[in-house]
């Protein structure tokens, strides 16, 4: 492997690397207020309205209900989980996204730039007709 192509792999991990870590930063900043979110079963404009659909229904309906009534929330454990999950998803994204964006900007590297446009089709073609003008002009000479 020449030195050109591996600092392009080293820096590219590092950014890759530098990715996850601000997306890791941005998640564990967020974790605590999305779990005290969670975790909290009075507050929130959706409690309040849930609230008073139940007031509502214990005025129109006098019957006694026997049971337990906990209240469900996420487990905190859950929680996490579907915020790995959500980080991972990002990266992911973020990966192929810039992936393609690299493919598609142009190399600074010359050997990159010429591996690149030999696959090119206007530039093969407008290769083979500068050799074909040159070969023209040179028969011409020869003459």
């Amino acid at each position: 492997m020449s030195s050109s192509c591996q600092s392009f792999w080293r820096e590219r991990i590092a950014r890759l690397c530098a990715c996850a870590l601000l997306t890791l930063a941005l998640v564990a900043s967020t974790a605590p207020a999305a779990l005290a979110v969670g975790g909290n079963s009075e507050g929130g404009a959706f409690s309040e309205l849930s609230q008073g659909a139940q007031e509502e229904a214990t005025k129109t309906q006098k019957t006694e209900t026997t049971g337990s009534t906990a209240p469900t929330s996420n487990s905190k454990r859950t929680v996490v989980i579907a915020l790995v999950a959500a980080v991972a998803l990002l990266v992911a994204i973020a990966f192929v996204i810039v992936r393609d964006a690299r493919k598609v900007a142009p190399a600074g590297d010359p050997q990159l730039a010429e591996a690149r446009s030999a696959h090119d089709s206007a530039t093969t073609l407008r290769r083979r007709r500068a050799r074909a003008k040159a070969a023209r002009q040179q028969r011409k000479r020869n003459r």
